[in-house]
């Protein structure tokens, strides 16, 4: 293998798939990027052994051939050289060649034959997205997965498609977040209902990657799900197991209406939970008709704090505490000024909606509160 390029597209390159490659295995290959060059297209490919993430750089072909290459020191290098045409090779015992202007690089690399293939076919069921609303639906839903790897079902993002409809739907078990929207029938060449629960792995890979991509089909099977975006594709196995039913804890009843703009509600639990026990991070709200009294307390260390902010309150008065960190994460994901929170009791799960929503798309988030003693 052997070809030129500029420093910067190779280094591009190495990045996103180093972003998959695993930081410990027993499968030591799986530490390096498999490097293939065909004519000016050199393809490489990253992955953990479940989620394998493939890329295209254009480089100037001297000579075809493949290698399986360290990905850390060749990332490390890239950083480091100047932005200026590089040259590289491989030699007959595998080891990657890079030469600039001034320098001369040996990489020591591995037999890509080693290597596992990716999966090539595509799944027959493929939905598009625009990167603007696929990166709009994962940072509203991505927060709540559960980190619980002794909850597998949790530990990714439910995506529904129906005819006419999309669903996504995370939950750690202290927090739920539903998105639901339309969509046309022409946006999705899905013959049937089908429904997938995306790692979070490869959620925040997608995060990662969707800035300077232009278009997103998404290609769904029961066992895997495929990201095909302009020159990289991300393959990635699913979650196994059943997903719980959350409509089923979604509250029915709760009539109490609060509405309070979302900039000075952060603020201020930001500054009271300071003073909040370390442990739980409770912070407790007395809502009334006018004003919302926020508070905390860490008896431990005789630490208090309490503030007052506006807010409208249709209901009795109530008092209900949460976990800080909880809220904090649900309110900076709320695309909106404001919210409106609809209140049952002081041990019934809260229900946060934006005022305002996007025509065709609905958000609730359900957050559980601390019972108080």
């Amino acid at each position: 293998m052997k070809f030129k390029v500029t420093q910067d597209p190779f280094l591009k390159g190495i990045s996103k798939v180093s972003g998959v490659i695993p930081s410990r295995t027993p499968l030591t290959f799986l530490y390096n990027v498999h490097a293939v060059l065909e004519g000016n297209k050199l393809t490489l490919t990253g992955s953990d052994g479940d989620v394998f993430l493939i890329t295209n750089v254009t480089v100037e072909g001297q000579e075809d051939g493949s290698v399986l290459v360290p990905a850390r020191p060749l990332q490390e290098l890239l950083r480091e050289l100047p932005e200026a045409e590089i040259e590289v090779e491989t030699t007959e015992d595998q080891h990657l060649l890079i030469s600039t202007e001034k320098g001369r690089f040996n990489i020591p690399g591995e037999d890509p034959s080693r290597y596992p293939p990716a999966p090539e076919d595509k799944p027959p069921q493929k939905i598009s997205f625009s990167p603007e609303e696929l990166k709009s639906i994962l940072d509203q839903t991505v927060f709540a997965v559960s980190h619980d790897e002794l909850r597998p079902a949790l530990t990714g993002l439910l995506l529904q498609f129906k005819t006419n409809e999309m669903r996504a739907v995370s939950t750690d078990g202290h927090r739920l977040v539903k998105l639901v929207k339309q969509r046309q029938s022409d946006e999705t060449s899905a013959a049937d209902d089908v429904e997938v629960i995306v790692p979070l792995k490869t959620l925040n890979l997608l995060q990662k990657n969707l800035e300077e991509v232009k278009s997103v089909d998404i290609f769904l099977a029961t066992n895997r799900v495929v990201f095909d975006m302009d020159d990289m594709v991300i393959t990635s196995k699913v979650v196994e197991g059943k997903f719980p039913s959350y409509d089923a804890v979604i509250p029915k009843d709760v009539p109490n209406k609060l509405l309070v703009d979302v900039g000075p509600l952060i603020a201020s639990v930001k500054r009271v939970s300071i003073f909040a026990n370390q442990i739980n991070r409770l912070v407790v709200f007395k809502v009334t008709s006018d004003k919302i009294g926020i508070s905390a307390e860490d008896p431990d260390s005789g630490r208090k704090a309490q503030e007052e902010i506006e807010a409208t309150f249709e209901g009795d008065d109530l008092e209900i505490g949460y976990n800080a960190n909880y809220l904090l994460e649900a309110l900076r994901h709320v695309p909106d000024e404001s919210i409106i929170v609809n209140l049952g009791t002081s041990t019934s799960a809260g229900l946060i909606r934006p005022n305002e929503t996007k025509e065709g798309e609905e958000l609730l988030m359900l957050l559980m509160p601390i019972r108080l003693q």
